[in-house]
C-alpha cells in the first residue's frame, strides 16, 4: 500500500518549532516503512524546498509561497502540492488537525480513489472557526492588522471545514475527542491514539530531583506558571528545568525576566526532539501547564510515561490517564500546583511507584506498533 502523510516538518530536519502532529507523522512513517509500506511525507513547514529518498520513504519539502495562512491556501501552492501527490499515486492520504493541508487532502481524493484519513490533534478540533478564535484570543501587534487577520482566518476556516467533509475516516486521540467529533460533525469517529517506539524500562533518577517543563514557549503553554512554581519551591532542593523553542521572542524575554535571579531555575532553549528523551530520563517530575482547550494527548505526556516520570498537570487529564492509572496528579489551580509538586518531591517512594505504573501504561497504550496496526486495519476496511 502507498501512504501519503501530510505534515509540517520532518523531526530530523526541523529548524525550529516541532509540533506534536509532526512527531506523530514521523513515527507513523517509520513504522509503516518497517512494515514494508511505501511512504511519502509531504512537508509544508520548512523554509526551503528539498527532496530525499530513503529506501521506501520519500520526503518532499514544499514551503509556503507567502506569509500567513494564505501561503498554503493559495491555488499555486495547492497545485504544486497536488502534483507531488499525483506523481506518487497514494492509496491513502493521512493528515492531522485543521490545517491548510486538510484542503489539499480533500482536493486530491476528489480526483482519485485514495482514502482520506483525518486525525484530530486537539480537544477543540471538532469546533468550528478555529483560526478566528485563535486570532481573537491571542492578538498580535500591529492592532490595525487584526481585521485583515480575521478575514484571512475566516476564509481558512470555511475552506477547511468544507474539506473535512470529504474525509473517509475520522480519527480521535481520546474518548473525549471522539464524542465531540461525533456530536459536532455528525459522523462516526474512531479512537486511534498516539504512539511512540518503546524504550527500555526507565533507569533510576538522579538526586537531587529535577522537575521538567518541556513545550514550545507560547501563550497557550503558560510558561510563566512554571517560573512561579520554581520561585515558590526554592527551598525544596529540586532543580527546575525549562526547555522548548520560543517562536515568540517577546514572550521568552518576559519569562526570563520573571526568572531572573532564581538559583533553582534554568532555561536550556530549544532541544531537538530526538534529544528530549534524555531530559525525561533525568527528570523526577514533569509539569504540564498547557491550556486544556488547545491540547489533545500531548506527546510530552506520552514521553513522561515512557520514561517513568510522574506528571503533575494543571487541569489537563486526557481520558483520565493521570488520575485513573495513578501516574500523576491533576490540580485545579496554581496554588494546588505548588502544593502537589512539593508533596511529590518529598515522597521518593510515591514517585517510584507511579513511575512503574507509567511505564506499564505506555507499553499497553502508547506502543506505535499497536497504533499503526489499528490504523491499517481501519484503512483496509475503508478500501474494501
Amino acid at each position: 500500500m502507498r501512504w501519503a502523510l501530510l505534515s509540517q516538518v520532518w523531526v530530523e530536519e526541523a529548524e525550529g518549532t516541532v509540533t506534536g502532529s509532526s512527531v506523530q507523522v514521523y513515527y507513523l512513517a517509520q513504522e509503516l516503512v518497517r512494515r514494508g509500506e511505501e511512504v511519502l511525507v509531504l512537508l509544508s513547514g520548512h523554509r526551503r524546498a528539498w527532496e530525499r529518498t530513503e529506501g521506501r520513504l520519500r520526503l518532499v519539502s514544499l514551503p509556503a509561497h507567502s506569509a500567513g495562512l494564505w501561503g498554503w491556501l493559495q491555488p499555486r501552492w495547492q497545485r504544486d502540492a497536488e502534483a507531488v501527490l499525483r506523481a506518487f499515486r497514494p492509496d491513502v492520504v493521512y493528515q492531522r488537525g485543521k490545517l491548510p493541508e486538510t484542503v489539499l487532502a480533500a482536493r486530491y481524493v476528489q480526483r482519485s480513489r485514495a482514502v482520506f484519513v483525518w486525525s484530530s490533534n486537539a480537544d477543540n478540533s471538532a469546533y468550528r472557526w478555529k483560526y478566528v478564535r485563535k486570532r481573537l484570543r491571542w492578538r498580535r501587534r500591529p492592532w490595525w492588522m487584526l481585521p485583515l487577520r480575521l478575514a484571512e482566518a475566516a476564509v481558512a476556516d470555511l475552506l477547511i471545514e468544507r474539506a473535512l467533509q470529504r474525509a473517509h475516516l475520522l480519527l480521535a486521540q481520546t474518548h473525549h475527542q471522539r464524542r465531540t467529533l461525533e456530536l459536532v460533525l455528525k459522523r462516526k469517529a474512531y479512537l486511534v491514539g498516539s504512539g511512540h517506539p518503546l524504550p527500555p524500562p526507565p533507569r533510576s533518577k538522579p538526586s537531587p530531583p529535577a522537575v521538567l517543563w518541556l513545550a514550545n514557549v507560547t501563550p497557550m503553554k503558560r510558561p510563566h506558571l512554571f517560573v512561579r512554581l520554581a520561585r515558590a519551591l526554592q527551598g525544596s532542593g529540586a532543580h527546575f528545568l525549562m526547555a522548548g523553542a520560543a517562536p515568540d521572542r517577546h514572550l521568552l524575554e518576559a519569562v526570563l525576566q520573571d526568572a531572573d535571579g532564581l538559583p533553582n531555575f534554568r532555561y536550556v532553549g530549544a532541544v531537538p526532539f530526538l534529544q528530549t528523551a534524555e531530559l525525561f530520563a533525568q527528570a523526577s517530575l514533569f509539569v504540564l501547564t498547557s491550556e486544556f482547550e488547545f491540547e489533545g494527548l500531548p506527546n510530552t505526556l506520552i514521553q513522561a510515561c515512557l520514561h517513568g516520570v510522574p506528571v503533575i498537570s494543571l487541569g489537563n487529564d486526557p481520558d483520565g490517564i493521570l488520575s485513573r492509572y495513578g501516574v500523576g496528579e491533576v490540580v485545579a489551580d496554581e496554588h494546588a500546583l505548588v502544593r502537589s509538586v512539593a508533596s511529590w518531591l518529598a515522597d521518593e517512594e510515591r514517585r517510584h511507584r507511579a513511575a512503574e505504573r507509567a511505564y506499564q501504561l505506555a507499553c499497553e497504550r502508547f506502543d506505535i506498533a499497536r497504533v499503526v496496526g489499528q490504523l491499517m486495519e481501519l484503512v483496509e476496511q475503508a478500501l474494501h
